[in-house]
């Protein structure tokens, strides 16, 4: 089953960057290497992550302020 979960925040670590979700009241990171997120400046508009049944990333949504 596919879950998407709102990103909340995100910080960098190294060559990774880590994004902070929220899905059904429940908060979570989510950890994926910076080369993977081309518009990572683009991560501050309204953003919605898509994961998989094993919690990877299938697709970012964001959707302009």
């Amino acid at each position: 089953m596919n879950t998407t979960a709102r990103l909340v925040n995100w910080k960098e670590h190294g060559d990774m960057i880590i994004l902070e979700c929220e899905s059904n009241g429940k908060r979570f990171e989510i950890s994926t290497y910076k080369q993977r997120i081309y518009n990572a400046h683009l991560l501050s508009d309204n953003v919605y992550v898509r994961l998989d049944s094993s919690d990877n990333i299938i697709g970012i949504y964001i959707y302009k302020k």
